[in-house]
């Protein structure tokens, strides 16, 4: 038996006996092809295989007995996947408070796998704080949200053109934030049915981040502007300091909308504000600290 297939198996071992989810992160499938031979009757544990790789994304889900998960971006880090995994498990329902996450994977782009990993959502803060965030949220807008999400974690890793970008998304209750915000730039949506689901769409949205100002995105994904300048009313906000005028844009617009308003800073820090406050904050390009900061 080679190394791969002995990590698998005790991974595969472990997740039966402490696990509620077993999470393989693939680039080629080779690593669920090996599982497959350990497989056996699973009613109680879930298995999840989470790829960035389209063309084994399709092959997975003609596959049975398994979840596929399609990773929009791909990660430096092994502890950055991990959490990209989590937070796309967490937003499709498919792990709860309390549940124990067994992960084998590998160092991203090797193709060798070499690595179990257990993640305990009780124990983690940032897990339960999203998990919170995510459930709080009703039909539509919760896809929307985790649509911007998805698209604001990229820019985060990616940035543009390989140089970091900051920029702001208010996701809801649009007409009000339109009445509380003025046009910088011509409108390059206007007149554009388009949807944040859209592949184009989302291209388009990486391609304009660098510009200053903010996407107004409304309730069912349509993209409504870019380059808007939000005039919220003033107000007293009880922000971490050394935040600048993007967050607090950013926190006063969810504070007097139903709007909830993605940032992401030329930092790579994601934060998510609603009512007024950051409910979480997410940085994907830590590496030897926490990817995730609990909010406190």
């Amino acid at each position: 038996m080679d190394k791969v297939e002995s990590i698998v198996k005790h991974g595969y071992s472990l997740a039966q006996e402490v696990g509620d989810v077993l999470l393989i992160l693939t680039e080629t499938g080779r690593t669920y092809k090996i599982l497959k031979k350990y497989l056996g009757d699973n009613k109680d544990l879930k298995i999840v295989v989470a790829t960035p790789n389209e063309n084994t994304y399709s092959m997975l889900k003609e596959e049975k007995n398994i979840i596929p998960l399609h990773l929009k971006y791909r990660n430096r880090y092994k502890s950055a996947m991990i959490k990209q995994a989590m937070i796309k498990l967490l937003q499709n329902n498919l792990v709860k408070e309390r549940d124990t996450v067994v992960a084998i994977l590998g160092t991203p782009r090797s193709g060798s796998v070499d690595t179990i990993s257990l993640v305990e959502v009780a124990s983690n803060d940032f897990l339960l704080r999203f998990c919170k965030f995510i459930n709080s949220l009703q039909g539509i807008k919760r896809l929307v949200v985790n649509e911007v999400l998805d698209i604001a974690m990229e820019l985060s890793i990616e940035g543009r053109e390989g140089k970091p970008v900051g920029t702001i998304f208010v996701v809801g209750d649009s007409k009000k934030v339109l009445k509380m915000s003025s046009q910088l730039i011509l409108n390059p949506f206007k007149g554009h049915d388009a949807l944040v689901f859209d592949k184009k769409v989302r291209g388009t949205i990486k391609e304009l981040a660098g510009i200053d100002g903010a996407f107004i995105i409304g309730d069912k994904g349509e993209v409504i502007s870019a380059g808007r300048y939000l005039e919220p009313l003033s107000c007293t906000l009880n922000l971490p300091l050394g935040l600048g005028a993007r967050h607090y844009a950013a926190a006063a617009i969810s504070k007097h909308t139903g709007a909830v308003a993605i940032t992401v800073s030329e930092s790579g820090v994601v934060r998510i504000f609603k009512g007024g406050e950051i409910v979480v904050e997410i940085d994907p390009n830590r590496l030897d600290r926490e990817c995730f900061i609990p909010c406190i």
